[in-house]
């Protein structure tokens, strides 16, 4: 799930600055359009000021992202425990009818009775897993979409408070970035920031929760 937590949040990032990137365009764009002097490459270049994250390490340093996965780690336990607790007593009682089918112990009328039971038995564990399973990930997408909006309004925060145009996303899975200067990684700076902001967070949510 931590593997699904990165790449859909570096989707999300690389998806944010390219439309940074084609909204910046464009107003180049438009502005050299205006522009009635023809100028060379160089007279054309501008000067932006860029930084970038490394996703993988942000999902396992920042504290939300970790007790979002331990949460949800536990949930998925409990809904397998309670899957094969029943479906253990499904095979018990499969067993018990086999043990009386084998040894004559049924009339007809109650073969098939036993036999329409265990089956629609069989068919409500299998609804009880669906059910269980789709639950469970449609509260993990919402409080995942949570999550990364967050990280999102931070980021344009953060990138306003520190003069960035640009803040790319660098990850194992998905790396649109070729190069990557180690010196404007502010990776750390903004998983101290994020969880800074989350410890002060984190009691009222919980306290909401009760």
């Amino acid at each position: 799930m931590k593997k699904i937590t990165t790449l859909v949040l570096s989707g999300l990032m690389m998806g944010a600055v390219a439309a940074s990137i084609t909204s910046c365009n464009n107003a180049n764009n438009e502005n050299a359009e205006e522009s009635a002097p023809v100028k060379t490459s160089a007279d054309k270049a501008v000067s932006y000021k860029i930084a970038f994250v490394q996703i993988d390490t942000l999902t396992s340093q920042y504290q939300k992202c970790k007790d979002l996965e331990e949460e949800f780690t536990k949930k998925r336990a409990n809904a397998e425990a309670t899957i094969n607790a029943k479906g253990k007593n499904f095979t018990a009682q499969m067993q018990e009818f086999n043990r009386k089918y084998q040894s004559n112990q049924f009339t007809q009328q109650q073969f098939e009775a036993e036999q329409a039971r265990l089956s629609k038995l069989q068919q409500d564990l299998q609804d009880l897993q669906a059910r269980l399973s789709n639950s469970l990930q449609e509260e993990y997408q919402k409080e995942f979409q949570a999550l990364t909006d967050s990280i999102q309004n931070f980021t344009k925060s953060y990138a306003k408070e520190k003069g960035y145009d640009f803040i790319l996303c660098k990850s194992s899975g998905i790396d649109n970035v070729l190069y990557a200067n180690e010196s404007y990684d502010v990776t750390d700076e903004v998983v101290k920031a994020l969880n800074k902001r989350y410890s002060k967070d984190a009691p009222k949510a919980k306290e909401d929760k009760k």
